[in-house]
Parts: C-alpha cells; structure tokens; sequence
C-alpha cells in the first residue's frame, strides 16, 4: 500500500519540545521492518539543555533502537523501541511519544505518555489506543483510511469531533491546514505534534459497461447481431396489400421485435449473472488463500511465539467475518471448515483455561481452631499467613503441607499487612511494625510508624521491607534488617514524588512491581521507573486487587478478582495465559511456584491450588 503523509509540528522554547518523524526504509529493510512514523514531545527536567539537538538525538535513537531489533513480531518491536527510549531518557526529560509502523497492508502503534492514535474508516472516528500513559494496537488497514498520531499535548489542544472534520476533508494538506491553525491558535502550542497519513486506494484496471445510446432507428439490426442466426424454412405464400396495410404483418412485426427484445434482454441478464458468480468466487478464493496463509503461518509459531500465532488467527477470524458480512451468505463448505480449524486453534494458543473447580490444598483449621487468613507474603517454598481479627501468624510450606503457628495474642498492636524476609516475619499496623522470629515466635523489635500515609501492600525481600504509600505525593519506604529489628525508613523511589493513589498491591523479585485499580503495571529498577507495557491481553483488567512475583519465577501473576481469573504475563510485558475459576471470586491472595507447577489461592480458612500449565 502507499500512503501520503502530512505533519503538524508546535512551538518549542527553553524546555519544550515537538517534532515528528516519517522515516520510508528500502528494499529488505523496508520488507522486514517497515515503514516508522512518530510524534514526539518532551518537557527538560533540567535548565540549560539544548532541546532541538536532544530532540534530535531523541528520534535518531528511536529510529536506531527500531531498525536494529531482532525480535521476532513487528509488535514486539514496537513494544521493546518505546519501553528502550522511554527508560534511556527517563532522567532527563518527561517524554510523550506516539510511535506507529506500516508494514504491508497492516498498522502497529504505541505509546508512552499518553497520547493517542486515531483511525478515520468511512463515517467513524476511533482512538485505537486504550486511555492511560501507555499501551498498543495493531491491525489492518485498507485503502481510504485516514490515521492522526498526535502526542498528549495535541489531544489537549484538538477536540476529536475536529479532528474528524479535518480528516473528512479530500486533501490531506487541507486537514493539515486545519488541524495546524487549531494548534498554534493561542501560540501556546508546545509539545503538541502530530503526523497524518492517508492510505491510498489501489488503482485497478475495471471494466466498466457504459449504457449505449439507443439508435431506434437501427434497432432491428443491433438485436439481430446480439442473437445467433436462426435458420427458418419458410414456404412463400402470396402477399395480397389492401388499403391502409395488413394488420395481421404489422402484429407479426411487433411480435417478432418483442421476442428479439425479450432474448436480448436474458443474454445481458444471463451474462451478468457470470460475470458476477465469476467476481464471487475469485474473492472466495482471495479470501480463502489468505486466511489458509496465516492460519499455516500461526501454527507453525504456537510454540515459539504464542502471541504473534494469536494476532495472526484473529485477523483470520476478522476476515472471515468481513467476507460473510459482505458476501451476505452463509461462508462455502471450504471456508467454514478453516474457519472452525481457526476457532480451535485460538482456544489453544489463548491458553485460556476454564476451570470447574480449585483443588482444596490445605485448610488451617488443621493448625490453628478458627483462624482465618487476611493476608500473606510468600518466599522460596514458604508462605508466612497473618489473621488480622485474631491476631494470630502461622507458616506454611508450600511443598510438604507443613504448618505451624508462629505466634498469637495481641503482640502485634492491631497488625493489617505482614511481610516475609528470610527467617523473619513483619506485621504492619498503623502505627508499628512488628519483627518476629518465625522459627520461635519470639519478637525481635519494632519501629514506629514516621509520618506514613494509606499503606497499601507490604513485601519481604533481601532481608528488608517495603512498603507500598498509597497517597498522590506517593512513596514506597525501604526499611534495611538489623540486628534489633528494622533500620529507620528510607525513600525508595528516587527524583519526584509519584502518585500511589490508586495503586493496590506491589510484588519484589529484584524489580519491583506496582499493581493500579485499572489494571495498570509499573515497574521500578533501583527507584527509577522502566517503561513496561502489557500486550496481548484480549479483556482488560476489571478489578485487578493482587500481584505477585519472585526472583524464581519467569511471569508475573495478577488475581482479577470480577473477572474470577489469574492473568499470567511475562516480564517482557507479553500476555502468557489465564486462569479463569468462579470461585476466584472469594480470594484474597495469591502466590504461584512454576517448580512446583502451582497457583496458590488463599481464601480464609484455606488455601486453594490450580496447575500450571
């Protein structure tokens, strides 16, 4: 396909920064890669920086980092280019980046920052990219439709109702025009960038039958050529002419002409009824031929690269879907065969996995009369459970089903969280935290609380505990072990304050993790944030309350509690399963070991497993 590209470029000044960039590789690149289109933004967070050379230099690593990456799908590429440029100049600038490839006849964008991606296909208007500071979209394009890239800040300036006026216009220069007199109107136009394009119609070669002008006159001989010869023996009788004519020759004269017009007539009827089973099935066949490809294509990386095999079988069914809409007939024999084969094979690579019922692991009555478990930290094969109503900890191991309790009573000055590290358990209130031996349930010491806010989650890891501060001037607080207990807090996130508002749970395995309400996943390295996208994921997040990693395991596991599923993700951010139980519904907590090829689920009174699969 081609395209026509225009763009939309605001002001800059000392610390503000626009620009968009089209960059059209050739020959194998081109092939391989495809076609880069970007608007970019970027606000200085330090004095002094000359921001068009590091603009410059900001698009010149984006085009660097795309075209040098060896991942295996064009999204992939995508995903990796963004998070990469976003976490190199994280320091330095705070960056808005909408970022698109045209590879053949389809469409992949990404974003970080908030900007937005929308598609302009016939009548309809649409952002492609879901709300928040990032995410992904592909699929496919087909010729006449209109695409604006446009950063957080053009979004700000540009209502969508305009942008679809100005892309209803038949020049693309003319939206351009449009569009731009909007963005510099008050001349406060920074950061506000943008790029169109438009997606030519293919010229083919069609025959068109253009309606004759009629010669009435000539009639007669234009019928006679339109119909084979007939052949009549006639035997010739006498013609007798009477005053005023035969009126018997003139009703065999109409006759005849109605006849001829009556076979000319069914020819062109009989003619283009085969001219259009002829166009049916040589789309049937187009159709057929490229679902079949991709179908092949998908099977042959089920294994290797599920969520490829996955976008591949569901612009099959898109397809499928667009043939039946417009052939308005059921799909042939052929094609509803492949189209069942697709279904089938969706379901496997969905790895989407229906469960009837958890396997009842372990029920804490076995150890403890009544205790009812609120909350839990787990580590290597341990998991440490805390009952808030009754103060009580017990421990449980995850491989041999050994419990026991750790400590009960009203030690713990109303403890909400607990903590896990090493031999050592924390329970968190609103105003202590309480460090307890978990092998004698003997109390080592306890810290203060120092001006926290709403304290959302608590994690163990290397000895030392977080915690998660869910407030909008936001922090998680590191407290080191020490011999007495715990060290004063410290500040873990570095630079500006972050908004933990809605965040829910955090989980640690050298990163660390922060769950959002809207299913939101950000990860911080050494305090700074990293650029971190979740794709592949069909259903958005619900009510995503829990998350939980470890140093052992390859994948993140997030309990979306209205969905009653647990979504397994990849710490590349790609979507790897999902494990959907009704009775996901009454659970608290969860942990996984991918050793022992478990999901554990706790309940309250028990814990629950699901196999990994």
């Amino acid at each position: 396909m081609k395209f026509k590209i225009a763009k939309i470029v605001g002001a800059a000044d000392e610390t503000n920064w626009g620009q968009v960039h089209y960059f059209k590789p050739e020959g194998e690149k081109k092939e391989q890669y495809g076609e880069l289109l970007a608007a970019v933004g970027f606000k200085a967070k330090k004095e002094g920086v000359e921001v068009d050379a590091f603009g410059m230099e900001i698009i010149q690593r984006l085009q660097e980092i795309y075209y040098s990456n060896e991942s295996e799908t064009i999204l992939k590429k995508l995903n990796q280019t963004v998070e990469s440029l976003a976490a190199e100049f994280i320091s330095e600038v705070e960056l808005n980046l909408v970022m698109a490839i045209a590879w053949k006849e389809y469409f992949y964008a990404a974003k970080f920052g908030g900007g937005q991606v929308y598609l302009k296909r016939g009548e309809d208007i649409v952002g492609l990219l879901p709300e928040g500071e990032s995410g992904s979209v592909s699929g496919k394009l087909i010729a006449g439709d209109k695409i604006a890239l446009g950063t957080k800040q053009f979004r700000d300036k540009v209502k969508e109702e305009n942008i679809k006026l100005a892309l209803n216009k038949p020049d693309l220069q003319q939206a351009e025009e449009d569009l731009a007199g909007q963005v510099h109107s008050d001349g406060k136009s920074f950061q506000s960038a943008a790029i169109l394009m438009a997606v030519e119609t293919e010229t083919e070669e069609v025959a068109v039958e253009e309606k004759a002008k009629i010669d009435w006159k000539n009639l007669g001989h234009k019928l006679a050529a339109k119909i084979p010869r007939i052949n009549l023996n006639l035997a010739k009788k006498a013609v007798f002419l009477r005053e005023g004519g035969d009126s018997r020759s003139k009703k065999s004269a109409a006759t005849v002409a109605i006849v001829l017009a009556l076979i000319f007539g069914i020819s062109l009827v009989l003619a283009g009824n085969k001219r259009q089973k002829t166009k049916s099935e040589t789309r049937e066949q187009a159709v057929l031929e490229e679902v079949r490809y991709k179908y092949d294509e998908a099977q042959g990386l089920t294994s290797l690269n599920p969520l490829r095999a996955k976008s591949l079988l569901k612009d099959s069914q898109i397809r499928i879907q667009e043939y039946k809409e417009e052939s308005k007939k059921d799909l042939p024999k052929e094609l509803q065969e492949l189209a069942d084969k697709i279904e089938a094979a969706l379901g496997g690579v969905q790895r989407e996995y229906h469960l009837d019922s958890a396997t009842e692991w372990y029920d804490f009555g076995l150890v403890k009369e009544g205790f009812k478990g609120s909350d839990w930290e787990a580590e290597d094969k341990q998991v440490l459970v805390w009952d808030e109503k009754n103060k009580d900890l017990v421990s449980v191991n995850l491989e041999t089903k050994a419990g026991e309790a750790v400590s009960e009573g009203d030690d713990f000055g109303g403890g909400k969280l607990i903590g896990l590290a090493g031999e050592r358990g924390m329970v968190v209130s609103n105003a202590v935290i309480t460090v307890v031996e978990i092998k004698t349930g003997k109390k080592i010491g306890e810290v203060g609380a120092d001006e926290w806010g709403k304290i959302a989650d608590a994690v163990g890891f290397g000895g030392n505990l977080y915690l998660l501060d869910q407030s909008e001037t936001g922090q998680i607080w590191k407290y080191l072990a020490v011999d007495s207990g715990l060290s004063a807090k410290r500040s873990y996130l570095k630079g500006e304050t972050y908004d933990l508002s809605e965040a829910v749970s955090m989980a640690i395995d050298g990163a660390v993790w922060v769950l959002f309400k809207d299913g939101t996943i950000v990860k911080y390295i050494q305090g700074q944030k990293e650029a971190f996208i979740v794709a592949g994921l069909d259903q958005p997040f619900e009510e995503p309350v829990k998350i939980f990693s470890s140093p052992e395991t390859e994948n993140i596991y997030v309990l979306d509690k209205k969905s009653t599923r647990v979504v397994v993700i990849n710490k590349n951010g790609e979507y790897h399963s999902q494990y959907i139980w009704p009775g996901m519904a009454g659970v608290k907590d969860l942990a996984a070991s991918e050793e022992l090829k478990k999901i554990y689920l706790l309940t309250g009174e028990k814990i629950f497993t699901i196999e990994i699969k």
